[in-house]
């Protein structure tokens, strides 16, 4: 009997609906509109923030950090405290009592040659437990074991990608024991990791697994297994069954100390400060179930702040359909008080109104699914090829399809339940009351309405002020002084050292490379540096500088880079004083540098520096840098960070390189030289790889990606707000107006003005917009202090922006109010006297 009456909910819903198809129209066209948006952010915010490992047992994983001093070379891509030492590594491995098994990984850069051919892949060194240890199973052949990796260079053996061994070599089966070479050494594939694992860091994919052993082949500049001082592993745990995080920190504390120790005997020159510093250090465990977190910790603000504004957009809609349920109910209100009479219940009637807000939801949730996917696939494709966070897909899978069925029925309820009550609590005696003079709804439900608008129009300012802080600060920085100039300059790099060349070859290479490119027809300049501009890399190094005495350690760390001759004037960096690098500054001329305005007035205060000389290291090292020339700073590693002191050596003198990237300055668009570009390289080496191939206007378009992504959608979502808000009080008036008809007809009769007319109306949305912006204004400046770290040259009590978005609201509160305002002045009296 219960299943056949909710039926007959279902089946006489539809025919409502059906019956109205102008509102059901506008209500589903909202809802898909805010379903849609918060299904896309999800996607995004799931795969980076939410999703863990696809291994055994994610939650037993921990990440070690350990915070403190570190000496020598420091790999790092964000968090120092993360990185260790291959011997600290193997010291840690060894504690079976609080760990199953103790993991380490480092990404490089590979070469990869196969028939022929050669291309850039991304490589990841791990230790032979690794697979064992996450519990990764092998789709082809076998994963590397503990056995690959105990001596140094003794197992050339590599285990593919799921995803590299079906794109590259088209899930061929017989790539099983087929000899390549990474990074100029022969390997041998033995197999294919499983389909779904890509590495413990969102956002890279190796496609290469290689043992820690093979380090000295695959980092050819430097192999560290045996150093205390180069740290470059990021180490994570398997938790034994039972013992928590806090307890295996206890358990190891006293071995970590013991290792401290150790380390101290091969750290020089150590103060009593300095030992005390290192034996404080403490190995601290934190959550590795999303392997290692340095994407979430970037991105994250951003995608939470986007997922918060989309959410307010749906909670907009809701309250937009809403309010068109309160005027269809209210216009429904003689038909439920005969059904009440005839004995339908309250709970009956609250049912059938609720059944048609989840019918006129779920036809929302479809078509915002369908929305949800197309946003889901632009959003994903800008991330990876903007952003460069690799292996997110497009996908919709039982998560997403979970998040958009939840928010549907959410939707459904939050914009049914308060309408439906308020209609079914009507009793019959006010019903007939209020039907007496033909008025779809006494006061109470109009005042409902109005503060429904009230709460839109301040979720609408909460938008609008947010996204004008976000586009506020996009533009502060779209207007930064770089100190180069973007226009006609495209940039690529390439690392001959992975293909077998050594030091001095490597420069004759590089030299040959930017001359053959500086004839190029088309180009003007040609440079290059080993370190690319405005993607988040550095090289520092501590100093001496001739006639200043050392304050700290600290202190004296330094950015340095290797150019070439032409390199400033290529990038049109100013030269303040000095000369540029010259090609006579070989490898076996004096050495010499320039520095940067910043590193002049830190360690050169109050002196020229022209002339003087500094010393990489420190202890007893002799000046023996010359300082030739200073150039204006410029935005090294991003563009919203702050000017550091660097200095520049000839890269004929800097030693090995790990990478050089080349800046060539055209006459005309540089995209139309970039195959010539590529064909001057393979003059030089046929098989040597270049990567990054691009104008440096869509470097700083990408280094600047997560501004512009919460900018743009934030704008987009702030727009929505406001044409929702307007719509709901375009209703509302439009109601007023229609209850109000007699009341103006009488005023019109008896002398009132069209002036006066509109003055009621425009009263009313007044009111409304008073009441939104006295709750908004203080919310959004609250809101504005949370997001105020990821805003730049703009504080969160900018006052210009909160004038300007309530200016936004009020004028498109005075477009949604022009139609009913004219529709009230011209009004007959004579006809509204007799409207009943």
């Amino acid at each position: 009997m219960a299943v056949r009456s909710f039926w007959q909910d279902i089946r006489y819903g539809l025919r409502v609906l059906g019956k109205n198809s102008g509102f059901t129209l506008i209500a589903v066209l909202t809802l898909a509109l805010g379903i849609g948006a918060n299904t896309a952010i999800f996607s995004i915010l799931h795969q980076i923030l939410l999703r863990s490992l696809p291994v055994h047992n994610p939650q037993e994983l921990v990440l070690l950090k350990s915070p403190g001093p570190k000496t020598g070379h420091v790999w790092s891509d964000g968090d120092d405290s993360e990185i260790f030492s291959y011997p600290l590594y193997k010291g840690i491995s060894r504690n079976t009592s609080v760990f199953n098994g103790v993991i380490a990984r480092y990404q490089f850069a590979a070469s990869f040659s196969d028939h022929g051919q050669t291309d850039r892949a991304s490589g990841e060194l791990v230790s032979g437990n690794y697979f064992e240890t996450l519990g990764v199973r092998p789709a082809l052949g076998r994963v590397l074991s503990p056995d690959d990796d105990q001596t140094p260079g003794a197992h050339p053996v590599i285990v593919l990608s799921y995803g590299y061994w079906t794109q590259h070599f088209g899930a061929d089966p017989s790539i099983l024991n087929r000899a390549v070479l990474v990074n100029n050494t022969e390997m041998t594939i033995v197999g294919v990791a499983q389909s779904g694992f890509t590495g413990v860091q969102v956002g890279q994919t190796p496609d290469l697994f290689v043992p820690l052993m093979m380090k000295a082949q695959m980092t050819p500049l430097r192999n560290g297994l045996d150093d205390w001082n180069d740290h470059w592993l990021a180490v994570l745990a398997r938790l034994k069954s039972g013992v928590s995080r806090k307890q295996a920190e206890a358990g190891i504390a006293g071995e970590y100390r013991s290792l401290m120790e150790q380390q101290i005997a091969h750290v020089k020159n150590i103060d009593a400060k300095g030992r005390e510093g290192y034996l404080n250090k403490k190995i601290a465990l934190y959550d590795g179930s999303q392997g290692r977190t340095i994407i979430q910790r970037d991105s994250g603000g951003a995608i939470m702040a986007l997922f918060a504004m989309v959410a307010l957009v749906l909670l907009i809609a809701c309250t937009n359909v809403a309010n068109l349920l309160l005027a269809q109910g209210a216009a429904r209100q003689r038909e439920f008080t005969i059904r009440t009479a005839m004995g339908a219940t309250r709970f009956r009637i609250i049912r059938q109104l609720i059944v048609e807000s989840l019918l006129c939801a779920a036809a929302g949730g479809t078509f915002g699914l369908v929305l949800g996917i197309w946003l889901m696939n632009l959003l994903t494709r800008a991330v990876v090829n903007e952003a460069g966070i690799q292996g997110l897909v497009a996908r919709v899978n039982t998560s997403i399809l979970g998040f958009a069925l939840g928010i549907t029925l959410l939707s459904g309820l939050l914009f049914g339940l308060i309408p439906a009550w308020r209609v079914a609590r009507a009793t019959l005696t006010q019903t007939l009351k209020d039907q007496a003079t033909n008025i779809s709804a006494g006061p109470g439900h109009v005042r409902f309405r109005k503060f429904l608008v009230a709460g839109q129009v301040a979720f609408t300012l909460l938008l609008l002020i947010g996204a004008s802080l976000f586009m506020r600060t996009l533009w502060n920085l779209r207007s930064q002084n770089l100190g180069i100039a973007t226009d006609n300059l495209i940039s690529f790099s390439v690392q001959p050292q992975l293909n077998g060349y050594k030091a001095e070859r490597n420069v004759a290479l590089l030299d040959q490379i930017r001359l053959r490119l500086a004839a190029v027809p088309g180009v003007r300049s040609a440079g290059s540096s080993e370190i690319a501009l405005l993607t988040g890399t550095d090289m520092g190094t501590n100093i001496t500088v001739e006639g200043r005495a050392s304050v700290d350690k600290e202190d004296d760390h330094v950015n340095l880079d290797a150019v070439s001759a032409n390199y400033f004037s290529t990038m049109q960096i100013p030269l303040l004083s000095g000369r540029e690098l010259r090609e006579s500054d070989a490898a076996t001329s004096p050495k010499v540098a320039i520095i940067n305005e910043t590193m002049a007035k830190k360690y050169f205060a109050n002196r020229n520096p022209l002339g003087l000389h500094f010393a990489l290291g420190g202890g007893k090292v002799t000046p023996d840098i010359e300082v030739v020339g200073v150039v204006k700073d410029i935005q090294e590693d991003h563009v919203r960070a702050p000017h550091r002191p660097y200095f520049y050596l000839p890269y004929s003198q800097a030693g090995g390189l790990f990478a050089m990237t080349f800046y060539v300055r055209t006459q005309q668009d540089p995209l139309r030289v970039a195959n010539d570009l590529r064909a001057a390289v393979k003059e030089q080496d046929a098989n040597l790889p270049i990567y990054d191939l691009k104008t440096v206007s869509r470097v700083v378009d990408e280094d600047l990606f997560a501004e512009r992504m919460v900018a743009g959608l934030s704008a987009m979502f702030g727009g929505l707000a406001a044409i929702l808000a307007a719509l709901g009080i375009y209703g509302v008036l439009a109601y007023l107006v229609l209850q109000r008809t007699r009341e103006i007809g009488i005023r019109m009769a008896l002398g009132a003005r069209t002036a006066d007319v509109r003055g009621l109306v425009y009263r009313e949305v007044g009111i409304m917009i008073a009441a939104g912006a006295v709750v908004g204004l203080p919310a959004a400046y609250g809101l504005a202090h949370y997001i105020e770290s990821m805003l730049f040259g703009v504080k969160a009590g900018y006052w210009p922006i909160y004038l300007i978005s309530l200016g936004i609201i009020c004028a498109v509160a005075l477009a949604a109010c022009y139609v009913p305002s004219r529709r009230a002045t011209r009004i007959d009296p004579i006809v509204a006297l007799r409207y009943e």
